[in-house]
């Protein structure tokens, strides 16, 4: 991850907060969170975004083509929550990862499901 510094046109490194990263990956505090490499932390990440996006993309397909109520509120829910768990993520996210994350947005607003 590269950010442009405002006084000049060099570039720098972003300075990752590994312990924020790790715990929103394992969903509690590491001991040691230093000793996780930041490629582990991104093909974890990588993982956990792809497991939210297929539910949200098959919740968002049901949605859209069930005439049960009960199934389509539980599925709106459901996309919700995913969604949510993918918003944790999102601040460690590189633009491929960015892009799983659109990708869903653009399926629950296909699906009429207010973010």
């Amino acid at each position: 991850m590269y950010m442009k510094e405002n006084h000049s046109a060099l570039y720098t490194k972003k300075k990752i907060d590994k312990a924020a990263w790790a715990e929103a990956v394992y969903e509690n505090k590491l001991k040691h969170p230093e000793k996780e490499s930041e490629e582990r932390l991104s093909a974890l990440t990588t993982g956990l975004l792809m497991q939210h996006h297929r539910i949200i993309i098959d919740s968002a397909r049901i949605v859209l083509t069930t005439k049960n109520r009960d199934t389509k509120q539980g599925r709106i829910d459901l996309c919700k929550k995913h969604y949510q768990e993918m918003m944790k993520l999102k601040p460690f996210c590189n633009a491929e990862q960015l892009a799983i994350i659109s990708n869903a947005e653009d399926a629950m607003k296909g699906a009429r499901i207010k973010l």
